[in-house]
């Protein structure tokens, strides 16, 4: 029966649970991770951590031992016990930990049983995990026996059935034992924590499922050969099956150094470790702030690429091959994305995200991001050699930069390009540049801390541009099905000729969020001017038909002439239209600065399907000319052929439709040169924030230490006042000591002639500090006189 609290049943664990719960673990190296996770987490701040394979007993064991802080009693039961978790972000440093089951799930995932010895600066303690254990005495609930040592070596007295129970059900059967391990944790630091895992779990063969013998210096997961390689092609990435090349990837930016079998991981920035590398953004709609994604190609293998998705600084995910890798030509080939996607939720095993609509949000755009990225490599590499027949992903590469991590601080160097050989351990100090050779000197900035912009992409402009004029250059035969002659509106170019945007790139544009307003009013006047110059400039006589709009600047032509009343018509209702268009285009302009709108004409999700919008005024533009030619024909049938009509107005909308495409693609380029701004100024903010608060944390310690000094002054006061009356005390006692040493000189003096006087006078018997001799002086004179 459950133990009952106020007359409500409490909920118990069954042992059982220990083993459904390992389950989540269907790799055995997402187990491991979970204890890397503990010592990295900064309620513990280990800088190493030592895995090991041992043999305790005839039994092959692991081992993990880190230099932490250690754990307390109180923090020990929690990490035995279920949903314990009390881990809090210090500084830039964010936990790992968040549901308090890692190191139940983990340990129990690799073996059945688990010890840990623990030690902090007071108190060392044993806490004991072990299905064996709870199967031997038959338990109905989780039971963690505990026992917790002071300094001396002596046990509390209630541990004692505990200590009982770990003599009797782990490896070690004597306090001595316990003892030994308990003073290998000092070996480390002093203090730390060292778990020790038994009864691992074999495969159908009774193999335990790692590989400690082929590779003395890591921990592998038995596979045959064919099963890790296709046709001499090593398929599987190393770091599904090598304990030492997981670990090396397994943090964003590693902070802990990992020991594995006596031999310390070469810890990568995974990053940095790429060639060709590029930089991109992504703004996901419901993020307030641009997310950054760095892509390069693999230097080692052509055949591990996908994305590499971290959390929270941590791995999650590696080489996850989005759509566009998928697909039979296979693009991206070689090409590495590495996302840290701290707004996706992880699954409990940490080694994938929920499936939300977010996440396959971030895929689908994930896709989208690396295809660009395969043809701007592509693109640039045969701009600069139009020879070249060699794929790019073939090519041998090396990683654009080198960074190395400081044996002694942990730090992150760069150092110059092109060195591939580094010692065993380096430091600071045998830096290449002196200003970062001390450990004391904080890390250099990153690229993506130093640049917030996307890479340009060449290629895809140049595509937009060559669609755009390949549009206008379409037949007149395959434009339009309805009239010859007249472009429809779902047919007409969406983007204006490269000429148009050939002036100053994205890059040498005015970074200022502000639209010029000036600018745009001043091209919907020419865009007005022009509707109407044709009309009045052209004599009434008729000309053969042209052959194509280009051809106008060039030869002269002669349209009917319009009666007066039409013209007056035209160009009143023109007038009215365009300025209507002019205002609702300045007003969209203006009300585009404000945060609402700049989510809307951002950078959006492609999976949500939204493009370039149009305002209802431009479309009234657009329909402006065909509405004026169609009253004309109406009032003056007969007078205007039906050939030159329809070129007519086949010119006065691309005419249009050239300039609506300009100042729509312009207030499109001029919306992300706001945002990117926009993402600066909260940058500056920050920092500016960040500044703040420092300097009222300044302010704040210097009144502390204002405050010290005037305490520190009066107690210095009260010092000398002090040292002054002692001088005095010293002087005066000086002084009596001196007179007191004449007097009793004197006396002494005085004694001696009085034995003369007086020869039963015994001088050794006198007390010279008294007046003994003083009293008898004054017998002896009064005698005599």
């Amino acid at each position: 029966m459950a133990t009952r609290k106020c007359g409500i049943p409490l909920s118990t664990i069954s042992p059982k649970f220990l083993h459904a719960n390992s389950t989540s673990h269907t790799w055995p190296f997402s187990a491991i991770a979970e204890l890397i996770d503990n010592a990295y987490d900064p309620d513990v701040r280990a800088r190493q951590i030592w895995i090991d394979w041992t043999r305790i007993r005839g039994l092959d064991c692991l081992s993990f031992m880190d230099n932490g802080e250690g754990l307390t009693r109180a923090r020990l039961h929690k990490m035995l016990s279920f949903g314990f978790s009390e881990k809090k972000a210090v500084k830039f440093h964010i936990p790992v930990g968040v549901y308090g089951n890692g190191f139940k799930s983990g340990s129990m995932r690799l073996g059945k049983d688990a010890i840990v010895f623990t030690k902090t600066r007071d108190t060392m303690s044993v806490g004991l995990l072990s299905q064996s254990y709870l199967e031997a005495i038959g338990a109905q609930r989780v039971l963690v026996p505990m026992i917790t040592f002071r300094r001396d070596g002596h046990n509390h007295m209630e541990d004692g059935a505990s200590l009982r129970a770990i003599l009797t059900h782990s490896l070690f059967s004597s306090e001595r034992e316990l003892f030994a391990e308990l003073r290998a944790i000092s070996a480390a630091g002093q203090t730390g924590t060292r778990i020790i895992i038994w009864n691992l779990r074999t495969t159908t063969n009774g193999d335990t499922e790692f590989d400690f013998d082929t590779d003395k210096y890591d921990i592998l997961i038995r596979a045959t050969i064919s099963e890790r390689s296709n046709g001499g092609l090593v398929m599987t990435p190393e770091s599904e099956y090598s304990l030492r090349a997981y670990c090396s990837i397994l943090y964003l930016k590693p902070r802990m150094q990992i020991i594995i079998r006596g031999q310390r991981v070469k810890s990568q920035l995974i990053s940095k470790s790429l060639a060709h590398i590029a930089q991109d953004n992504y703004r996901p709609s419901f993020l307030n702030k641009r997310v950054r994604i760095t892509f390069g190609y693999n230097t080692k293998s052509k055949e591990h690429y996908g994305i590499m998705m971290y959390h929270k600084n941590r791995l999650i995910k590696p080489y996850v091959k989005v759509s566009c890798q998928c697909k039979a030509e296979r693009k991206g080939v070689g090409v590495i994305g590495v996302i840290e996607c701290n707004f996706l939720q992880p699954t409990h095993n940490k080694q994938d995200f929920d499936d939300t609509d977010k996440y396959r949000k971030i895929m689908h755009n994930l896709s989208i991001k690396l295809e660009d990225y395969w043809n701007e490599i592509r693109y640039k590499r045969k701009k600069e050699d139009p020879n070249c027949t060699v794929a790019i992903e073939d090519v041998l590469k090396v990683p654009d930069q080198v960074w190395v991590q400081c044996d002694s601080c942990l730090k992150w160097r760069r150092l110059p390009d092109g060195i591939t050989e580094l010692p065993d351990k380096w430091f600071c100090s045998m830096n290449y540049d002196p200003q970062f050779r001390n450990c004391l000197v904080e890390e250099e900035l990153e690229d993506e801390e130093e640049d917030q912009k996307s890479y340009p992409k060449p290629f895809k402009r140049q595509r937009r541009n060559t669609k755009s004029e390949f549009e206008e250059n379409v037949p007149e035969s395959t434009q339009t099905q309805d009239r010859p002659g007249l472009l429809s509106s779902n047919q007409a170019p969406r983007h204006p000729p490269a000429s148009v945007l050939s002036g100053l790139s994205l890059a040498e544009r005015s970074p200022l969020p502000l639209i010029n307003l000036t600018a745009v009013a001043s091209s919907l006047r020419r865009a007005k001017q022009t509707f109407f110059t044709i009309e009045q400039q052209t004599p009434s006589s008729l000309v053969p038909p042209l052959t194509a709009p280009q051809e106008l600047s060039s030869q002269t032509h002669y349209w009917p002439a319009l009666n007066k009343e039409r013209k007056i018509l035209a160009q009143s209702e023109s007038d009215t239209l365009v300025n209507k268009a002019e205002s609702e285009m300045m007003e969209g302009f203006e009300s585009h600065q404000g945060p609402a709108a700049a989510e809307e004409t951002c950078e959006r999700d492609a999976s949500s399907g939204t493009g370039r919008g149009y305002s209802p005024a431009v479309e009234e533009i657009t329909e402006l000319p065909l509405k004026n030619e169609k009253e004309g024909v109406e009032h003056h049938e007969g007078h205007v052929d039906d050939e030159e009509e329809e070129e007519e107005e086949e010119w006065n909308l691309i005419e249009v439709q050239q300039w609506q495409d300009e100042l729509m693609e312009l207030m499109h380029e001029t919306a992300e040169e706001r945002d990117l701004c926009r993402q600066e100024l909260e940058v500056l903010r920050e920092h500016s924030a960040a500044l703040e608060d420092e300097r009222n944390k300044l302010i704040s310690r210097l009144e502390r230490v204002e405050e010290e000094k005037t305490s520190l002054s009066a107690l210095c006061d009260q010092l000398k006042s002090q040292l002054s009356e002692l001088r005095e005390q010293s002087q005066r006692g000086k002084e009596e000591k001196d007179d007191s040493s004449k007097l009793r000189t004197l006396r002494l003096n005085l004694s001696r002639l009085l034995v003369s006087f007086i020869p039963s006078l015994h001088l050794e018997h006198v007390d010279y500090n008294s007046d003994v001799i003083d009293t008898i002086l004054i017998q002896v004179l009064e005698h005599i006189t």
